[in-house]
């Protein structure tokens, strides 16, 4: 339906007169229903529509965005979305090489482990070994290690006698 009053200017406009008795007020007769609502509803005398549908639908209300307008808004996006790409690119490559770091700092405390047990390491002779370890007391014998290669860092690790 055609508007024929002055352009809706904001969402809640209402008409004027008493909408119940459309013949009251000429402008009000122009929008009156012709006939019987789909949905019974009789006291609805004019078409009833989405406030921003009246509001964006009529010329006067809607006026378009300039080309220039709709470039800038375009640039401003890219540059948020790039931007953005920049921040999560930095925080993984930030995580990266902590972990690698970490990883480092695991590889080099196990060697300088290791080589400072091995200095102070006593080697067992293989054929009075049993005679040693009944000889030992519990403390010593907690004390005992063996040696292993660690499958994540590739370092050579003591462990005790029974780790898996």
């Amino acid at each position: 339906m055609p508007r024929l009053d002055n352009p809706i200017t904001e969402p809640n406009c209402h008409l004027t007169g008493d909408i119940l008795n459309p013949s009251s007020d000429p402008s009000i007769q122009r929008h009156a229903q012709k006939g019987r609502n789909t949905s019974n509803r009789l006291w609805k005398v004019r078409p009833q529509k989405r406030a921003s549908s009246l509001i964006t639908s009529n010329r006067a209300n809607a006026r378009s965005k300039t080309w220039a307008r709709k470039t800038e808004e375009r640039q401003l996006k890219t540059c948020v979305k790039s931007a953005q790409a920049e921040m999560i690119a930095e925080r993984r490559e930030a995580a990266r090489e902590k972990k690698e770091r970490r990883l480092e700092n695991e590889r080099r405390r196990m060697e300088n482990e290791y080589n400072n047990a091995k200095k102070s390491a006593q080697q067992l002779n293989l054929k009075k070994v049993g005679q040693t370890m009944k000889a030992m007391n519990k403390k010593q014998l907690r004390m005992i290690k063996k040696s292993r290669m660690n499958s994540k860092t590739g370092v050579v690790e003591f462990v005790g006698a029974y780790a898996k």
